[in-house]
């Protein structure tokens, strides 16, 4: 009898610890809706609070025109009047030629080939409204822009 109370307590303890890992990894990978339609992109939040996604399916999802410099690790997307440059490990953004400082620098990842921007920065530059949505096991974000 005490052993089988005691396997019952141990794989109690076992279900209530990855739960709450698995709601924890849920948060830090949330998914991502852009006019109430889910991207299938990876989406990462940094230590900070920042969520970091790769940058040509948001920009490209955004309707932006994308010119990724090699050479510098730098990409610049613009869409109508606006023109967003960003450089790896930079915390300086240029919007419209203006710097704009960032609370998290965009990065290379070489093995991959992946430049991960600030979802939040970008989406808030081309004027939409970014929403964060946590419940106990998942977190989601929500971007959406203004009716024309």
């Amino acid at each position: 009898m005490k052993s089988t109370v005691k396997l019952l307590i141990s794989t109690l303890a076992i279900f209530i610890i990855l739960g709450v890992n698995a709601a924890f990894a849920s948060r830090e990978k949330p998914s991502i809706f852009i006019n109430n339609e889910k991207m299938d992109i990876y989406a990462s939040v940094t230590n900070s609070g920042t969520t970091l996604v790769p940058m040509r399916p948001i920009f490209e999802k955004f309707g932006m025109t994308v010119d990724w410099d090699n050479k510098t690790k730098s990409v610049t997307a613009t869409k109508g009047g606006t023109s967003i440059k960003l450089i790896n490990n930079s915390n300086e953004a240029y919007v419209n030629g203006k710097v704009q400082v960032l609370n998290q620098a965009p990065s290379f990842n070489p093995g991959n080939s992946t430049f991960y921007v600030n979802l939040r920065f970008i989406a808030e530059t081309l004027k939409a409204n970014v929403e964060w949505k946590k419940t106990a096991n998942d977190a989601s974000i929500n971007i959406n822009f203004p009716q024309n």
